[in-house]
């Protein structure tokens, strides 16, 4: 079964049984469909870290290949690979700048510039809504999150020129008839801090995204001797006396050529989150509580192994942008995201703060922390049981509208909201899909809550616990205070006016991964000796050291934002070195 939303934006990204045509479309191009077969969880010494000498069965050896092999070689400055926000801000950049500029992409077409969400620090859209986010409080934010195990430099970094990089990009929207948008209106008195950050290109989804790349592509080869290859998967790095002066990758025909560049190479391939090997060896605890993934199948960690056959050095602490919005059904398990395929329901109203309890009828956490807490608190759980159900009552329009959860999650409209939004979207869209997903087995709905809990599946002692649960959150609501796990008062709801509806599993989807290369505040990769790697550049998902172990969603568009800022710096750097 596959559950679609009536409304074709963002929100319905790689889902569905269209999505998984287009998947596979793409996966063909780049050579990597997913597999049916479920990952082995492999020894931590493989993940070819400090701590294990061997080399890791998913990197593998860098092919042999020399220049008697290429067919043609291309000469250029600065040679950019990979064509999604990163690639395409780099790109642009250098272009702009003057560099004669070489963009490569594995796809038959760019993956564009994420649309719903690019994360900014004093831009001129900020100011014009009287946004003032002061440079340290977000920084120290988000070193938070990461423990201080992060390059809290490359964040200030982005907080510095975020601004300016998103708006050129307003800018070059605005020329040609797409408008961006910010989101302003956040609520007051959270406990986790939510920023106002997000700027959002407004259109249809899917093809607002494919607007924007027809117009970065127009922009990129618009410079003389630039120019765009598509179909062109890198194959390696070439490193010539210590410096990195190109590389081979292979033309539209599966033949191998030389690319060299003068001034650098800017690596922008997207991650690895569809590797299998690579993800279930680096990532099994987060893989083991996983419905699907929400990734472009084209990431399979190319770029990253590219830099790695050269001595670069992988972030030690595997990270992933992870959402709590895939729903499964009964018979369904978590933990097999590869085999998935379109039997799941996407599902953003998951991402409101209603109750939570796990497979005993308990409540396990604060339901209004950033998305992947939950699927944290699951990961304590044994295998089998790391999915959980969400349960609300008739009254969730309601409750929705004072929740006032900001980005992507937002499911209703008001002023300074998500650009997303639409006045009539609950009605229209909200509450007919809810009603399809208890069609298709993903919700179950009930007169009573007994009778939601027999639909569940609680029985005896479970069924009791389920129970009081439910009580206790009517006697927090009175209350108004959840002396339990600190919700704020006003994201507190009550479970009184029948139908009641839970989810019948819930768990995660990874959107991308996030513990790239290590890099330095140039985003150059440090090799083995400790040094440098000179000649190249690493951006995106490819770049490591912004996270730690989560992504802090609250500032919504914080990775795209990253990928942009990044982009543009590096591409304007090589250019004019």
């Amino acid at each position: 079964m596959s559950i679609h939303q009536p409304q074709i934006d963002r929100r319905s990204f790689l889902t569905g049984t269209a999505a998984t045509v287009g998947i596979a479309t793409i996966a063909g191009l780049a050579g990597c469909a997913p597999s049916q077969a479920k990952p082995e969880t492999k020894d931590a010494g493989e993940t070819g870290s400090e701590a294990g000498t061997e080399t890791p069965s998913w990197l593998g050896a860098a092919p042999e290949i020399s220049d008697a092999d290429c067919v043609e070689t291309l000469d250029f400055e600065v040679v950019v690979v990979g064509a999604g926000t990163s690639g395409y801000f780099a790109a642009a950049s250098a272009a702009e700048s003057g560099a004669k500029t070489l963009l490569i992409e594995k796809s038959g077409q760019g993956s564009s510039i994420r649309s719903s969400a690019l994360g900014a620090v004093g831009s001129k859209l900020q100011q014009e809504h009287g946004v003032d986010i002061d440079v340290m409080d977000i920084v120290t934010d988000m070193d938070h999150y990461a423990l201080g195990q992060i390059n809290a430099r490359l964040v200030r970094l982005w907080a510095e020129k975020s601004g300016e990089a998103i708006d050129w990009y307003t800018d070059l929207m605005n020329e040609s008839g797409m408008e961006v948008q910010l989101e302003w209106n956040m609520p007051e008195g959270t406990r986790y801090k939510e920023w106002p950050t997000g700027h959002g290109t407004n259109g249809e989804y899917p093809s607002r995204e494919g607007d924007v790349a027809e117009i970065i592509d127009a922009y990129i080869t618009s410079f003389e001797g630039c120019e765009e290859r598509f179909n062109t998967p890198m194959i390696r790095l070439i490193v010539e006396n210590g410096r990195v002066v190109g590389l081979y990758a292979e033309n539209s025909d599966g033949d191998p050529i030389r690319v060299n560049a003068s001034k650098g190479v800017i690596v922008a391939t997207g991650g690895y989150a569809y590797n299998q090997d690579m993800y279930s060896t680096l990532q099994p605890e987060r893989l083991s509580c996983l419905g699907t993934f929400d990734a472009f199948p084209n990431c399979v960690g190319d770029g990253i192994k590219a830099l790695m056959w050269e001595g670069a050095k992988l972030d030690p602490v595997h990270t992933s942008l992870t959402f709590n919005r895939c729903l499964l059904t009964a018979e369904q398990e978590s933990g097999d995201p590869y085999s998935v395929g379109s039997d799941y329901g996407y599902y953003f109203f998951s991402s409101q703060p209603f109750l939570r309890v796990d497979a005993n009828g308990e409540r396990f956490h604060n339901e209004s922390a950033p998305y992947d807490f939950v699927m944290n608190a699951m990961t304590k759980y044994p295998e089998g049981q790391r999915t959980w159900h969400q349960v609300w009552d008739a009254n969730w329009q309601e409750n929705v509208q004072r929740f006032h959860t900001v980005g992507c999650s937002t499911i209703c409209y008001r002023e300074g909201a998500d650009h997303d939004a639409f006045p009539t979207m609950m009605d229209d869209w909200i509450g007919p899909e809810m009603e399809s997903f208890v069609e298709a087995g993903y919700i179950v709905k009930a007169d009573t809550l007994e009778e939601l809990a027999d639909k569940l599946g609680f029985e005896n002692e479970k069924k009791k616990a389920f129970l009081v649960t439910c009580e206790r959150q009517n006697e927090n609501f009175d209350a108004q205070a959840d002396p339990d796990f600190g919700k704020e008062a006003f994201r507190l709801s009550e479970l009184r006016t029948a139908p009641f509806y839970a989810t019948v599993k819930s768990c995660a989807l990874t959107l991308c991964t996030l513990d790239g290369i290590v890099v330095n505040e140039k985003c150059q990769p440090y090799g083995s000796d400790g040094n440098v790697i000179e000649g190249v550049r690493v951006v995106g998902n490819d770049q490591g050291c912004f996270y730690a172990g989560t992504y802090p969603n609250q500032a919504a568009g914080l990775n795209a934002g990253r990928c942009a800022t990044f982009g543009r710096m590096v591409g304007k750097e090589l250019a004019e070195a």
